[in-house]
Parts: C-alpha cells; structure tokens; sequence
C-alpha cells in the first residue's frame, strides 16, 4: 500500500521554494535578509523528516541508501547542470573554454557554480547532510548524544567565517561546500528528531500562533534596528549582533517551524492543493528558475511577480510534459 503524502509539508516546500525563486528575483535588501533566515533551513529539516537508522555493518544496507536517496538526485544534478550550462553558453556566445571549465566545476561544486547553476551548492550540501546525519543516528543510538554531537558542529561550523586556505577556481571553498555541512546537519537532525517523536505539536493552532507571534517579533525588532542577523548557506555569511552559534540555531528553526504551521493551516483552504503541487515539483524549480529569471529579464520583463510566477510555473509545465518519460523518477525531495 502507497503511502500518503503529508499534504502540509508539500505546502511548506511550496513556500520555501517560492520564497527562494524571490529572493533571486529581488535585489539585495531586508526582504532578501529575511528570506535567508529560513528558506534554505526549511528545505535541510524537511529533508532530514524522513530518514532512518541503517545497519551500517552491512554493504547491502548503505548501497539501498545510495540508490533510494542519493543516485537519483546525483544524476539529475549532472544532467541538469551540463544542459543549463549548455544553455548559457549558447544565449550569451560563450567559447569552448567556458563551457569545459564550467562543466568542470559541477564536479568540485560549492560556490564555483555560479549564474545559472548557483542554486546546485544545495544539492551537493543535502546529499552530504543526509549522510552524515543517516551514519550518525545509525551508529549513535542516544538522541541526547546524537543532539549534542550535531549542537557541535553547529559551533564549529559558526565559529569562523569562512573557508580562506584552500582555493577553487578562485573561490575560497572546500569541495561541494562540504563545511557547510556543520550547519546543514543540525537543521536535517532537528527534522529527523522532531518528525520522529511527535510532529503534531507543528499542528496545534495555539502554538501556530505563538510562533507566528514571535516570527513577527522577531522581523519588527530586526526592522527597528534593535539587532542584526545576515546568514547565507552558501557563502557561509554568518553576521548579527548576537553570538552566531545562537542566531543560527534559533532564528531560522523559529521562522521554518512557523511556515510548517501556517503550511498545516493552509490545507484547510480549498485551493492548497496548488500549493501542493507546486511542493512536489521543488527541486525541477530549484534547478530551472535561476536561468528562467535571467531569461525573462531578456525578454523585457521586469515585473516582479511575473517573473516569479513565470521561475515557478515553467519548470512545473516541463514536467508535465516529460511525464510519460520520468514517470518512474522524482524530481522533488521525497517524502
């Protein structure tokens, strides 16, 4: 018997891939900052809801893990990434030397992907994140033990401010940004941790409203100038006015928490099955919408929200299209 899908964290990778497509759309600013706190947290907790301890003493264990939740999202990046690069080249007249050295840089990843494949850090990110966080509950079996192992990291991976002695095709990064890991881990283990224990607490209307509540106290204070938090995965941009380690391992869990609850309210409206859909098609719009925004800014658009709407619907129509080809793929993190 099909599972069924959890229809409220369909939604909030509906919210969360939205509000990516707009802080790409927008210029740099204190939307964007907000934005930021959590779009890229949401999408490393959700991803880490449905993990589960493996037999790590058995090859045949970790090699079911490798092709139930790595080899799929591994192929599409590489095939994504050679077409989008591909494309690139082609509308802007780009030699041979740009196209091998970018095709290049999918395999090092991290922040040398760039233009329209600067999203594809989160897909080198997650696969790393999965796997530490599955080895970890895998082989430490106390969830006390486990927290504090990832609260660690946290620290760590808050306590400077980024990779300078190793340099990547001029970037300060390590390969596949695999320091981000630090902080990636402890967002996917907090998901793990809170869908395996009881997640009907995201649920509760009471708490709904208390976290909204402080989500919004959270933005006014930050809009008057009472403290500041700049975070950004990708460059490991950690700045604030308060310890990093603290702003880091509340602020982005508050606001992801609060969409998950106002995702859950969301079911109870007719038309969230829109929404859900577009949650299942996440990681196609994550791929495509960079190059759909800059194609649309070709095209004379400038609108906003048509953009967004355009970096949305697009990649979502694709699929469509192709469904009779990939019927037996996923283009979305699984749930």
């Amino acid at each position: 018997m099909a599972k069924k899908r959890i229809e409220w964290i369909d939604i909030a990778k509906a919210y969360g891939i939205i509000a990516v497509v707009i802080g790409h759309a927008l210029s740099s600013g204190l939307t964007t900052h907000v934005i930021y706190w959590w779009h890229m947290p949401l999408f490393f907790i959700i991803g880490g809801f449905f993990l589960k301890p493996i037999n790590v003493q058995k090859l045949s264990e970790w090699k079911k893990f490798f092709n139930k939740r790595i080899y799929r999202d591994l192929l599409i990046y590489f095939m994504a990434g050679i077409g989008l690069i591909l494309l690139y080249s082609i509308l802007y007249n780009k030699d041979w030397q740009y196209l091998v050295n970018h095709w290049s840089r999918l395999i090092v990843g991290g922040r040398t992907l760039n233009l329209y494949t600067s999203t594809f850090w989160f897909i080198n990110v997650y696969l790393l994140s999965i796997v530490a966080v599955t080895g970890l509950i895998s082989v430490v079996k106390h969830r006390w033990l486990q927290l504090t192992i990832v609260s660690i990291a946290l620290f760590l991976g808050t306590c400077y401010d980024k990779i300078n002695w190793l340099h990547l095709y001029n970037f300060e990064t390590m390969p596949w940004n695999a320091d981000i890991v630090l902080i990636a881990a402890f967002f996917t283990y907090i998901g793990y941790l809170v869908f395996h224990t009881n997640y009907h607490w995201i649920e509760n209307p009471k708490v709904i409203g208390m976290i909204v509540a402080a989500m919004g106290a959270l933005v006014a204070l930050y809009l008057n100038g009472q403290f500041d938090f700049q975070f950004s995965m990708k460059s490991h941009l950690i700045e604030g006015s308060l310890p990093k380690v603290l702003l880091v391992g509340t602020i982005p869990l508050i606001f992801s928490f609060g969409v998950m609850g106002l995702s859950y309210l969301t079911t109870h409206f007719s038309s969230s099955f829109i929404l859900a859909t577009i949650g299942q098609h996440t990681m196609i719009i994550m791929y495509l919408h960079n190059a759909l925004l800059d194609m649309t800014t070709m095209a004379g658009i400038d609108n906003i929200a048509t953009k967004v709407i355009i970096a949305v619907i697009v990649p979502m129509l694709i699929t469509l299209l192709t469904h009779p080809v990939i019927r037996n793929r996923s283009l979305y993190l699984d749930n």
